[in-house]
């Protein structure tokens, strides 16, 4: 699929911190410096639809520009209504999965695939993943974002991504998927062969203390069986 017109991310850091079994895991960090100019840009990449654009058949355009409009509306209002000195939940995990994404895009050249909620059926409250990719040997990443206002979300993010996986979200997703991903992905996703991305709020500890605690977390040591895990800290 063609890639968006998507926005600058202040990428600060990218670095494999493991390699288990010759699967990847990559810590990513991203400093959006002006909260209030972000929120804005994401809005207009988000409110971008020209990925709709993109598909052959009107009723399939017809199909996703009515499912993104309501949810548009819902996200213009919450990122609207944000004060950048005290970001409500549901905005500060917008900027995280939009800033998480854009860096994973930007940095390691991964399929461009809109926020879920904008294609999928519900108008909020994304039942799945809150984004997905897919990288460059065809492993589909499926992402979870998770802010926190006073203290890093990490454990959030990768206890959220270990519950989909034991009740079947990942593979319930597939279906969307599938207008996004290569049949080779998709099938490899089916039969195991996947990646997450852990993309949570982060304060201003420091990169190694973060991996350091990271990597004692449970839930980590489970996800790191997978092809790809990739850890995205958001400085918000």
């Amino acid at each position: 699929m063609p890639r968006m017109e998507g926005m600058f991310v202040n990428i600060l850091e990218c670095k494999k911190i493991c390699e288990p079994e010759n699967n990847r895991v990559l810590f990513i960090r991203v400093d959006p410096e002006d909260i209030k100019i972000t929120l804005r840009q994401i809005l207009d990449v988000l409110f971008d639809c020209s990925w709709i654009s993109k598909f052959d058949r009107a009723y399939t355009r017809e199909s996703f520009l009515r499912r993104a409009e309501p949810t548009l509306a819902d996200i213009e209002q919450k990122l609207l209504a944000a004060n950048p000195d005290s970001i409500s939940q549901d905005a500060g995990e917008y900027v995280v999965s939009e800033l998480a994404r854009e860096a994973i895009i930007q940095q390691l050249d991964y399929l461009d695939i809109p926020l879920a909620e904008l294609y999928n059926k519900k108008k909020s409250g994304n039942p799945g993943f809150d984004f997905h990719s897919q990288t460059t040997d065809d492993v589909i990443i499926f992402g979870e974002a998770k802010y926190l206002k006073d203290r890093n979300a990490f454990g959030n993010s990768l206890a959220q991504i270990v519950n989909f996986v034991e009740v079947g979200k990942d593979i319930k997703d597939i279906l969307d998927l599938e207008y996004f991903c290569s049949d080779t992905a998709l099938n490899a996703a089916y039969r195991g062969r996947k990646g997450f991305a852990a993309a949570f709020s982060a304060k201003r500890t420091a990169s190694d203390d973060i991996i350091k605690h990271i990597q004692g977390n449970e839930h980590y040591k489970e996800l790191i069986k997978y092809q790809e895990l990739l850890l995205v800290a958001v400085n918000i």
